[in-house]
């Protein structure tokens, strides 16, 4: 079996020289400081994983990413920076649709790893893809917008939202982080609009368990939360969709559930492709202990107790 491809992109030689070595082994290596030469060999050669640094003086490595995306977009891509930069993170989601947010400096075990975990995924997803087919869904996909007490957001939502909805989707709605689990569990979600502060509880966490244990659901995050670490978090372990800033542009919240539920379709019908949004594990510490009720949750969801009625 051939070595999985990697490709290194950044405008700094001596980044790639000390990158290059750590994968030669194991791996076909490119890498270039010029972004026009990645997107060249993306188009000419099987790249299965990508990892770019984000300033570049010729072209930022989220919009290298998404054309990245749009030209093969079985190639897993990894965003490598050294700058605190929300910006930076939420082009990555939102145009690059990144596997992982690396910071420099990197632990080298732990780069191995994300690297090795994208790699494998890649190897599966260059064949997956040939054969990927999305079809019309038989009943319409099930939407949980979960708004909490911020009802101009809410109503702007189920504006826009169900504007768009026709025949194709379904509106759930729910008004805390209670009734949210329910419908999750009771209904074949397949779209997930929320803020991360409901009634002042943090969703975060039943964000990333959602992707975990059900990875065919697609999280849009609207919010006016803006943080650079939790939105790398959101990145690496809960693999959101959308991260889309408050007050909200109508315009950017239709086009990005539209997206999210032609993504939905694609992974319900090609469920290998799920592996692209595997995510990082969660480390228990006495700051991150769920508390009970959402512990109870993630055991339903890991159980799969209730069954999915639609």
């Amino acid at each position: 079996m051939s070595k999985p491809t990697l490709l290194f992109v950044d405008d700094e030689e001596r980044i790639l020289r000390s990158l290059t070595p750590m994968f030669r082994a194991d791996y076909r290596v490119l890498s270039t400081t010029d972004p026009s030469r990645a997107l060249a060999w993306l188009r000419d050669d099987k790249v299965h994983v990508i990892v770019s640094d984000q300033r570049m003086p010729t072209m930022l490595g989220a919009e290298l990413l998404r054309q990245a995306r749009e030209i093969s977009p079985a190639t897993m891509r990894l965003l490598l920076t050294g700058y605190s930069d929300l910006e930076a993170a939420m082009a990555a989601v939102n145009d690059g649709e990144i596997y992982r947010y690396v910071s420099k400096p990197w632990n080298m075990q732990e780069l191995r790893q994300t690297v090795g975990q994208a790699a494998q995924i890649g190897l599966r997803l260059a064949e997956a893809y040939q054969y990927v087919t999305t079809t019309p869904a038989a009943q319409p996909i099930n939407i949980l917008v979960i708004e909490g007490d911020d009802a101009g957001a809410g109503n702007t939502i189920r504006d826009i939202v169900g504007q768009g909805c026709d025949m194709e989707c379904k509106l759930h709605w729910a008004h805390n982080l209670e009734q949210a689990m329910e419908l999750l569990m009771q209904k074949d979600i397949g779209v997930v609009i929320t803020d991360l502060h409901i009634n002042d509880q943090d969703a975060s966490a039943t964000v990333k368990a959602l992707k975990r244990y059900r990875p065919h659901v697609v999280t849009v995050v609207v919010t006016r939360f803006r943080d650079n670490n939790t939105l790398i978090d959101l990145i690496n372990q809960g693999q959101i969709y959308r991260f889309l800033p408050k007050p909200i542009s109508r315009g950017l919240l239709s086009r990005s559930v539209q997206s999210a539920m032609q993504h939905h379709r694609l992974l319900r019908d090609s469920p290998q492709i799920a592996a692209r949004h595997a995510v990082e594990p969660v480390a228990e510490t006495p700051q991150r202990r769920l508390p009970a009720q959402l512990s109870g949750f993630i055991n339903r969801l890991r159980g799969g107790l209730s069954q999915a009625n639609g």
